[in-house]
């Protein structure tokens, strides 16, 4: 695979979906090509899957039927449209994948770690992230923050933001937990930052990331990208 893989994660309202989105398009504003993409999501069948997790907030479910669910719309999202975009070279920038499911499945709601892990690796099709953005805030901040931004766009909590602070407690620490054992991957921003300074430090990560790879910019153009 030749291009590069870059995700997003953090609790709700920590910012990631907003941070995903400016990079991915200062990214192409610089000519990098680069694919949007986020989970649940990202394919036909993702999105479906989505609508299901996401949308009835009455709708009881088990952890474990959670979390498999998560991993079917992972599948589906790696082979269908992640794994093809870094073969032909693209930047994919995705808000969420598989450390979500260990964060909030896993440390949140006490599905085994280990077997996350393993049913991660196959759902992603051995798909690895190469450079992952945690934006750390506090349960607090998140509470007020989804609130806030529910009362501006007039729409109902989904499922997940539903849950209660313990939970959201228990997931931030595990982010900060895989974030430890994976430090080499991982970037943690402080998500109460103006967005401002968290885009301009998220992009100066991933440009000095993309120049290490050889995939920075030069006057021939993107190297590793499509057509190279």
């Amino acid at each position: 695979m030749r291009g590069f893989f870059i995700t997003f994660e953090g609790i709700e309202g920590s910012g990631k979906t907003t941070q995903a989105r400016a990079l991915a398009e200062e990214l192409e504003r610089r000519g990098i090509p680069v694919k949007l993409t986020r989970e649940p999501g990202g394919s036909p069948v993702g999105d479906r899957i989505r609508t299901l997790l996401l949308a009835d907030s009455s709708l009881e479910m088990s952890p474990l039927a959670e979390f498999l669910l998560f991993a079917a719309s992972r599948a589906e999202h790696s082979e269908k449209l992640i794994r093809p975009c870094l073969e032909e070279g693209y930047v994919v920038v995705s808000d969420r994948f598989a450390d979500s499911s260990l964060a909030y499945q896993g440390f949140g709601k006490g599905v085994p770690e280990s077997f996350i892990r393993e049913v991660n690796e196959t759902a992603a099709w051995g798909v690895h992230p190469d450079l992952t953005f945690l934006l750390d805030i506090s349960p607090e901040d998140s509470a007020k923050r989804v609130m806030m931004r529910m009362k501006a766009e007039g729409i109902a909590r989904d499922r997940l933001e539903l849950e209660k602070a313990d939970f959201y407690r228990r997931a931030s620490e595990g982010y900060r937990s895989v974030a430890g054992d994976e430090s080499s991957r991982f970037r943690i921003m402080d998500g109460t930052l103006p967005a401002e300074e968290i885009r301009r430090r998220v992009l100066d990560a991933v440009l000095r990331e993309l120049k290490k790879a050889g995939l920075d910019r030069s006057e021939k153009g993107y190297i590793g990208g499509p057509g190279y």
